[in-house]
């Protein structure tokens, strides 16, 4: 009976190990993540959690960001990704907690930022949505979700209004975001933005908002070109 014992506990043992090694792989394997038993789930359901909230699952994001939290509450990501789950998922008393509690904890994490932007904009905070989204565009971080962010706070006049101060604010990124960021959006949604922007004080160079003005109708282009800038 003992050697039954015995033997049982190695096997236990072993199965320990390898969903524990599988959970780590699946870190940089994101496929082995289905593989790891929901009680051995740390990086695995932080793979779950992307997948879900990727295919529009925010239920399902929501319930594995959670898991992942109970396993791994310190990172400021895990927040992050719960934060993101919850706004996909329509809690925004949710989002909003986690935003925060994970932009204490590191809101220099892209993905933070996204969560913070994202959060902050469902809750129509359009100045802090769009101080994140400066953020990001400002270190290049997740370029097509910052782009369709930014196109969507801008279809508001207050989302534009906060968005407008960025661009009048001092920093680099504001240039290039002109020919990368920017036509992502609805050209009538920019020309207006820009338009705040310039009013504001904004300094942007003419060579970039000549790319950009090629793709708007004449009336758009009218509303965003300086004055100080040579006509084509």
């Amino acid at each position: 009976m003992g050697r039954v014992i015995w033997i049982g506990a190695l096997l236990a043992l072993a199965a320990v190990v390898i969903f524990a090694q599988l959970d780590r792989a699946s870190r940089f394997q994101p496929h082995l993540a289905p593989l790891v038993p929901r009680a051995f789930s740390g990086f695995a359901a932080e793979q779950r959690s992307r997948e879900a909230i990727a295919a529009g699952y925010g239920e399902t994001a929501v319930r594995e960001a959670s898991r992942l939290i109970a396993r791994r509450p310190l990172p400021a990501e895990h927040l992050a990704l719960l934060s993101l789950a919850a706004t996909q998922n329509g809690d925004q008393a949710l989002a909003l907690a986690a935003m925060e509690a994970s932009a204490t904890r590191g809101w220099r994490v892209p993905v933070a930022q996204l969560a913070s932007a994202r959060a902050a904009l469902s809750a129509e905070r359009y100045d802090l949505a769009a101080q994140r989204i400066a953020a990001l565009l400002s270190t290049g971080s997740l370029p097509d979700e910052t782009h369709a962010l930014l196109a969507e706070l801008i279809t508001s006049a207050e989302g534009r209004a906060a968005m407008a101060e960025r661009y009048a604010a001092e920093g680099h990124w504001q240039a290039n975001s002109l020919t990368v960021a920017l036509p992502s959006a609805d050209p009538r949604d920019v020309a207006w933005l820009l338009a705040e922007a310039l009013d504001a004080g904004a300094t942007l160079p003419c060579d970039r908002l000549a790319i950009l003005a090629a793709s708007a109708s004449s009336e758009d282009r009218a509303l965003f070109w300086p004055r100080d800038c040579p006509a084509d």
